[in-house]
């Protein structure tokens, strides 16, 4: 450090100069002879005992001990985890090499897998097949009622009537729509019941759809057997997801490759009663069109179910399954799960508008989140290992948006208004 220069003091003399260090005055020789003369009060050189030196390098042995068990039980752990993604990707089939890939590219751990993208594929060509039943049911249903008396001014639309009210009593919550309770109290004496007709055609089928195929895991031909094996996946995603996703997997792989002839009509009374008796006359034996949108709809099922998901690895995210759902009648319109097929100038002003049918079911990705923080340690407990709190949350991911038909588009036919509501036009 450069020397300072000297100061001149007020009488002309010169001041003695102190060198400082870091802004600190160096200490006078008096004082350090200070402090070693009182050592005792400043803490100097005081002797620590040998027991107490002995306990605190005892307790600093220990502490390294605990230290390295824990550093080998989460190496132990790790092994561990690692047996266990193992054993996981054999059941999955990962270690095949002729391992089947259906979607445009598989998990990297090997298996049957399934994208979004061949979902949404899968999806419309069901969904056209069932447009094109409804539109093939309204059609021949119209044909083979009686013609009406010459000279009459009957509309080709009463012939739609025993249809519209099969559909009015086999849909749910159709007492919330607006709509479908004015044209009940109209006894369905309405202009535009064609649309109306073929939209709860696709409706009620989209309904089994959901709720008798997806969501039902239809493994067996027997009704109550795939009902337990429906409450067992349940539990089994509640408790350990991941176990739950072999498990499903594993049980479709063994799934019947089509549902028998009582196991199909029992499928179709349970959820259309009235309007399958309509449809098809013959009680025990299913209509060829009927037939063939179940064998497509149980191997879109199975094609869900069955897969393995891309986002695979081990982790959670490979536990997710699908799920479907039907939005119900009279209920808003959600644009972050519906979406309309036709355009709605009231939704578009903003106003508020209810859904009239459901055309095709929306589908969503159930996965579990575990959310556990690492193993923490604690001191104060001696440095054991304290049990985190563990988390685990669903998250619920919208795969495919449900397609619907507002109410307006259903009444802009003139001759009919819902209750409170004036049709837009469309």
């Amino acid at each position: 450090m450069a020397n300072q220069r000297p100061q001149y003091g007020q009488g002309g003399g010169f001041q003695q100069y102190t060198p400082t260090i870091q802004g600190y005055p160096q200490q006078q020789p008096n004082q350090g002879m200070h402090i070693l003369s009182n050592q005792d009060a400043y803490g100097v050189n005081q002797q620590v005992g040998d027991e107490e030196y002995n306990r605190l390098l005892k307790n600093y042995k220990l502490a390294h001990e605990r230290i390295e068990e824990t550093r080998l039980q989460m190496l132990e752990q790790e092994k561990q985890n690692a047996i266990l993604r193992k054993h996981i990707l054999l059941l999955e089939g990962g270690d095949s090499p002729n391992a089947s890939v259906v979607g445009s590219h598989s998990s990297g751990g090997g298996g049957s897998t399934v994208d979004d993208f061949t979902i949404k594929n899968s999806s419309s060509g069901l969904e056209r097949r069932i447009n094109r039943w409804a539109a093939d049911t309204l059609q021949a249903h119209a044909r083979s009622a009686p013609a009406p008396p010459p000279g009459s001014d009957l509309g080709p639309h009463l012939a739609l009537i025993p249809l519209a009210e099969a559909l009015y009593s086999d849909l749910d919550n159709a007492q919330d729509s607006p709509f479908l309770t004015a044209l009940a109290q109209a006894e369905f004496d309405y202009v535009g019941l064609g649309l109306v007709v073929q939209s709860l055609l696709r409706h009620v089928m989209s309904q089994m759809l959901s709720e008798g195929i997806v969501n039902e895991l239809l493994v067996t031909n027997s009704d109550e057997a795939n009902r337990e094996l429906t409450k067992l996946h349940e539990q089994l995603f509640n408790r350990e997801p991941l176990v739950a996703s072999v498990w499903r997997r594993q049980t479709f792989s063994a799934a019947v490759e089509s549902l028998d002839p009582a196991m199909s009509i029992a499928l179709f009374a349970e959820h259309m009663p009235r309007l399958f008796s309509v449809i098809n006359p013959n009680p025990h034996e299913l209509h060829p069109s009927l037939q063939n949108i179940l064998e497509a709809s149980y191997t879109f099922s199975r094609m869900l179910h069955a897969s393995k998901s891309p986002t695979g690895g081990g982790g959670m995210e490979s536990s997710g399954f699908y799920r479907a759902y039907v939005p119900d009648l009279g209920s808003q319109l959600d644009p972050t799960k519906l979406e309309l097929i036709k355009k709605c100038y009231r939704t578009e002003r903003g106003e508020p508008e209810r859904v009239g049918a459901c055309l095709f079911p929306g589908l969503v990705k159930v996965s579990a989140i575990d959310t556990a923080p690492a193993p923490a340690q604690s001191l104060r407990l001696g440095g054991q290992n304290v049990k985190p709190v563990t988390k685990r949350d669903t998250r619920v991911l919208v795969v495919r948006r449900a397609q619907v038909i507002c109410e307006c588009a259903l009444a802009a036919a003139p001759g009919l208004t819902a209750p409170g509501q004036a049709p837009a036009q469309q």
